[in-house]
């Protein structure tokens, strides 16, 4: 019998072992990320630098990852984003990529001033960068997901389609309650609006259209309501 219960300690004691010693590897290997290293990076997203760096490019993704002909789409936005940690209220560019990554370039009176970036379950904003459901939690708060944020931007269904009606002329609103706040989100052709009715979290994106004489376009940055 005691050499039976001193096997069963043994076999514990070992599994504890490999238990401990596989979190210990997880956590290194998560620490020695590249992606998740970005010391003074302004972009978040860290890979080897490229020769480009020494001439003053973007030198935080693998080479050639933003060539002109890895761009998929490229749009001009204008961006509203009201949430705890960040604020913006300006001129947006929407790239996506071949590699998968999603670049959301920000500017302040024409110039550019960092960039949103998301690729490989990871989102950047600014300075920081970690896996998406941390950063989404710090915008959205409770009510949330980890591709909420990249949903709303290519104005897909949020929370599995919740509360979903289709207007005429293209309106598509989903009205909900969630964990105790109202969630209102509405889409139109060239028009995303989120908001936590209960938290005051809010994200517009409209489309930009170059203004040109008689287009009778008034490209506005008028606040959401």
């Amino acid at each position: 019998m005691y050499k039976t219960t001193f096997s069963h300690v043994c076999f514990f004691s070992r599994h504890v072992f490999i238990v401990m010693l596989s979190v210990f590897i997880s956590a290194c290997s998560w620490k020695s990320d590249k992606e998740l290293t970005t010391p003074g990076n302004l972009d978040g997203i860290h890979y080897p630098l490229s020769n480009s760096g020494a001439n003053g490019g973007d030198s935080v993704f693998t080479a050639g990852e933003q060539e002109p002909q890895n761009i998929i789409t490229s749009d001009i936005k204008l961006l509203y984003i009201n949430t705890a940690p960040f604020q913006f209220y300006d001129y947006a560019r929407l790239n996506t990529y071949k590699s998968g990554l999603i670049k959301l370039e920000l500017f302040k009176y024409g110039n550019t001033i960092g960039s949103i970036r998301i690729k490989a379950g990871r989102m950047c904003v600014l300075t920081e960068c970690s896996y998406k459901w941390p950063i989404s939690k710090k915008f959205f708060g409770a009510v949330s997901y980890g591709g909420l944020f990249e949903d709303i931007m290519f104005a897909r269904d949020i929370f599995g389609g919740k509360g979903k009606q289709v207007g005429p002329n293209g309106i598509v609103v989903q009205r909900f309650q969630q964990s105790g706040e109202m969630i209102y989100y509405e889409r139109s052709p060239g028009h995303t609006l989120f908001k936590n009715m209960t938290t005051g979290v809010t994200i517009g994106l409209d489309d930009y259209n170059p203004l040109s004489i008689g287009n009778g376009i008034n490209n506005s940055l008028a606040i959401p309501q």
